[in-house]
């Protein structure tokens, strides 16, 4: 075990090269130019499993970047949606570890003060890499794919040229949940959607108030059924609409049955 200091860029990337077989990384926030590098730096074999968390103001705000999501599918790799997520935690082959306060950014390994440990011993890094398969298989856990990151891409494409962006660019996680709301306005949004993600999401329009629940939004089955007169499971398939509202960054889900809306 050693201590990981600011800036700790040559050995994130020395590690990520001597890698034979994977690497895992829990980052709320990853930057496109850092993830590029790595995948130049890494050896084709090697899978990379991001799990981050997929709010559709992280890359309104530029604290994360879509592109870096997208090279890492794009290098069969695999990206996973953990809202509540605030961990850093790099494994390598799973026999190597760090855990740190830094981002998979340009801040996070090199610009800010970050401060972590490395660990090499076999029972701890076991420990750590199963906490990672467990957060990964979990039912709230979202699986990102193209489909997910071009919906998100055409959103923000949607956005008003002239309509001002009303947060700093960050990447640092600032502790308030304002950063997580999305202000490039609802028309970005409903111009995006179609089918029934839209008339889920036009419900969520009707629901006052920025938390609700599954009751809440149940509530709107009759007009839902009088829209889809051929489905006979309205309530299965606005939980699954949920799930993709929030696999794209609108909808965090808080517990059993009950959601927060991004957006304002």
């Amino acid at each position: 075990m050693q201590l990981v200091k600011s800036p700790w860029r040559e050995l994130f990337y020395d590690l990520s090269a001597s890698c034979k077989k994977s690497i895992k990384i829990t980052s709320p926030y990853v930057k496109d130019n850092v993830v590029s590098h790595l995948m130049v730096s890494k050896k084709d074999a090697v899978k990379v499993s991001l799990l981050t968390s997929f709010k559709l103001m992280n890359y309104y705000s530029g604290a994360s970047d879509l592109n870096a999501l997208e090279h890492v599918l794009k290098n069969s790799g695999s990206v996973g949606n953990v809202q509540k997520l605030h961990s850093k935690i790099y494994i390598f082959d799973d026999e190597k570890a760090v855990i740190t306060s830094g981002n998979l950014t340009n801040g996070g390994l090199s610009n800010n003060y970050e401060y972590g440990v490395y660990f090499d011993e076999s029972d701890i890094v076991a420990k750590i890499q199963h906490d990672f398969v467990l957060l990964s298989e979990d039912e709230n856990t979202g699986k990102i794919s193209m489909s997910e990151i071009n919906q998100a891409k055409n959103i923000l494409s949607n956005v008003p040229k002239s309509k001002p962006i009303t947060l700093p660019d960050i990447e640092i996680y600032t502790g308030s949940d304002d950063v997580e709301i999305f202000t490039g306005g609802v028309d970005s949004i409903t111009s995006s959607l179609t089918g029934w993600k839209l008339e889920v999401f036009n419900c969520l329009l009707n629901i006052k108030g920025t938390e609700f629940t599954i009751a809440d939004i149940n509530l709107f089955v009759p007009v839902l059924s009088r829209r889809f007169p051929g489905n006979n499971n309205i309530e299965a398939k606005i939980r699954q609409q949920l799930q993709y509202l929030r696999d794209i960054g609108l909808v965090e889900f808080l517990s059993k049955g009950k959601y927060k809306k991004l957006w304002v």
